[in-house]
């Protein structure tokens, strides 16, 4: 017997539009979006329903996934212009005045007031900007200047290749069978086509053919193991033109590089590569029948 999940409790911050949930105290005001899992484990309803301090300014960051450490949630003082730890402060401080519905209801109607005077035409403006810069951020970015030619645009007019992701392996590796076959072959189950960059970083052809290898590819994946010029410079232009880079490095990496502040995922063997490449990729494996089972054991 399934359990029904419990109801949510009631909060004044959580907006729904079309079929969305929000939260209105999102500290980032292009992901404010929240789900079920993380409204019930914020501590700002609760705080409500036992009543907060009118000068208490509260914050989330709610986070794109629904992982177990969100939301986080910041609190800070107006009237001491501080920021708290939490409410245990709050509680003792002798400024402490509860904040009623009334005061809500008064700010929401000075929202309201400041919206009705701003014109129509500003509004509308301030609407297709929104609508253009989100727009903008959705169309793949491309080289705004060839560095080659010295044009405003590639002559070779890259293209962006939905299921192309570009693996930039490092020199000793490239031409390793095994590696380029496992990750071929699991890219191929999971639906995509994987290119290879294999070749030095030695001339001008061999970076215009990385460069535009790069612009064609939503999705990167960039073997650091060793210190190799191909691969930083994947990096830095895959970064720059907001392409999605799964980086990569064996355990035992010589030198060890570590790319401050990004994400980087260590691999000691071939399974735990496909399975760095598999989470870090978003792949789907197709599910095995159990006569292929069979004939994979039989051959083991």
């Amino acid at each position: 017997m399934t359990m029904a999940p419990s109801p949510l409790a009631p909060c004044a911050y959580r907006r729904v539009w079309r079929g969305q949930t929000f939260c209105s105290r999102a500290t980032d005001e292009f992901d404010q979006q929240v789900w079920p899992e993380v409204c019930a484990r914020c501590p700002v309803p609760a705080w409500l329903s036992e009543g907060i301090c009118r000068h208490l300014d509260i914050g989330t960051e709610v986070g794109k996934v629904p992982g177990k450490e969100s939301p986080r949630v910041f609190t800070s003082c107006r009237f001491f212009r501080e920021r708290l730890d939490g409410l245990e402060r709050c509680r003792k401080c002798p400024h402490f005045v509860q904040r009623g519905e009334q005061e809500e209801e008064e700010e929401q109607t000075a929202v309201q007031r400041l919206a009705e005077s701003v014109p129509t035409e500003l509004l509308e403006e301030a609407v297709q900007e929104t609508l253009e810069r989100h727009i903008r951020s959705r169309v793949p970015r491309m080289m705004v200047r060839c560095f080659r030619a010295g044009v405003a645009r590639c002559l070779r007019d890259p293209k962006r290749m939905a299921k192309w992701v570009l693996v930039v392996p490092p020199a000793s590796l490239a031409q390793a069978e095994g590696y380029w076959a496992l990750i071929s072959g699991l890219l191929k189950e999971g639906r995509l086509e994987g290119y290879f960059f294999r070749g030095p970083l030695k001339d001008v052809d061999s970076l215009c053919d990385l460069c535009f290898s790069i612009q064609q590819s939503p999705r990167l994946v960039v073997d650091l193991s060793e210190w190799d010029a191909a691969a930083l410079f994947a990096l830095a232009l895959g970064m720059a033109l907001g392409r999605e880079v799964l980086l990569l490095r064996g355990r035992d990496a010589t030198p060890p590089f570590v790319p401050q502040g990004l994400p980087i995922q260590e691999y000691g063997s071939g399974e735990e590569l496909a399975m760095v490449l598999v989470q870090g990729l978003g792949i789907r494996l197709p599910e095995r029948k159990q006569g292929e089972e069979g004939k994979e054991q039989s051959k083991g």
